[in-house]
């Protein structure tokens, strides 16, 4: 499966370009999902479902393993851009809450910018004592 990964020292994105998640790509997925979270240790993670038009549950397996490898290591995993049948797939699994999902890519962007907002604040206030 055909993957792109962009990352910086907040977060890493990765793009699955296959239209469906199933038997024959999760593996893939899943193996690249534990790649980059036992070397790219520091970040959060972006999943870009763009491309991905049907998931079954090897695919939803892979995404079940990212929020699991990230939820344990105090990191953050955002799903953004979800087409209409995998969303559908995650509100029957009723697993909707358990992910923060974003509807474009740049508001999943704004979960990591918005910290470093934060952080950026709480350190100009810092100045005012």
């Amino acid at each position: 499966m055909k993957l792109d990964l962009q990352q910086n020292e907040d977060y890493a994105l990765l793009t699955p370009h296959a239209s469906k998640l199933d038997s024959t790509v999760a593996p893939d997925l899943k193996s690249n999902i534990i790649l980059l979270g036992n070397t790219f240790d520091t970040g959060g993670l972006i999943i870009n479902l763009e491309n991905v038009e049907f998931a079954d549950s090897s695919g939803l397996s892979a995404l079940l393993l990212a929020f699991r490898m990230y939820r344990d290591s105090g990191r953050t995993l955002v799903l953004c851009c979800l087409q209409e049948r995998v969303q559908k797939l995650l509100d029957i699994s009723q697993l909707t809450n358990s992910f923060i999902i974003k509807e474009r890519l740049d508001e999943a962007i704004e979960v990591f910018t918005a910290y470093e907002s934060d952080d950026d604040e709480d350190a100009d206030d810092d100045d005012d004592f």
